[in-house]
């Protein structure tokens, strides 16, 4: 396992982000680097050459590469986690919802990879959640054995509320992402009840899925989201068990439905 040093990309590369995806096409055997690009974009990705010559530059500034590999290696050790490569690139310095909701970090993981978007205006400790949240990810993907394509409403906000308690549980309520305090929990057990639990079989393809887990359309806003941290909680509630003790257990169990 390693972080791969993308910075020596982005500055052998100009910044240009599509010259920079040419060397992500051996992870996407698929995929172009078009492609690739366009689909990391959704994600949080800087868009222009002039964003990663600069960005780039104040990335490698504030030892972002070496944070995040020393952080790495802690968490594999805590969680008996697989060797994957960590892509770090610049956020998207122009995406005003990034910047307002995440303070211009976010992530993306596969159960073989994972990337992170940073801002330069990231603390350490930033850092070290957003990659404790996606390692998260990628050991769940890898312990819980089901696959991805297979799963459910209820499987994919379970995976988001056992990566966000797992940033609570290393940094405290304070580090965790802004839409873990949106609700009650009195208003949490009626998301549950009324939006969340009824749809919960939907696989991941669907757009109910979708639609419940960011809280689109008629849904309350990252719906899915707030429950799979509540339901999270209230497992672990009186136990001596942590977010790192439940990467193998069923959703059921963790939701309480068996």
């Amino acid at each position: 396992m390693t972080v791969v040093r993308t910075d020596n990309w982005i500055a052998e590369s100009q910044g240009d982000p599509w010259k920079v995806c040419q060397y992500l096409t051996q992870y996407f055997p698929t995929a172009s680097a078009l492609e690739i690009h366009d689909h990391l974009t959704m994600y949080g990705m800087y868009f222009s050459s002039e964003q990663g010559k600069e960005l780039g530059k104040l990335l490698n500034a504030n030892h972002t590469w070496e944070i995040s590999a020393k952080e790495l290696e802690r968490l594999r050790s805590d969680w008996n986690g697989p060797s994957v490569p960590v892509f770090i690139f610049p956020s998207d310095s122009d995406n005003k919802q990034l910047i307002d909701e995440f303070n211009g970090k976010s992530g993306l993981s596969y159960g073989d990879k994972l990337f992170l978007f940073i801002s330069p205006l990231n603390t350490e400790t930033e850092i070290k959640a957003l990659l404790t949240h996606e390692y998260n990810h990628v050991c769940r993907l890898n312990k819980f054995l089901k696959r991805e394509k297979e799963y459910t409403l209820l499987d994919t906000i379970i995976l988001e509320g056992l990566a966000e308690m797992a940033v609570e549980e290393r940094f405290g309520k304070i580090s965790t992402s802004i839409w873990t305090s949106l609700y009650s929990e009195q208003q949490l057990a009626k998301l549950w009840k009324d939006y969340v639990y009824p749809n919960r079989n939907h696989l991941k393809e669907s757009d109910t899925h979708e639609e419940v887990l960011y809280g689109l359309g008629d849904y309350p806003h990252m719906a899915g989201y707030c429950v799979g941290y509540y339901l999270v909680q209230n497992f672990l509630k009186d136990t001596e068990l942590h977010a790192g003790d439940l990467l193998e257990l069923p959703s059921t169990r963790i939701a309480k439905l068996s």
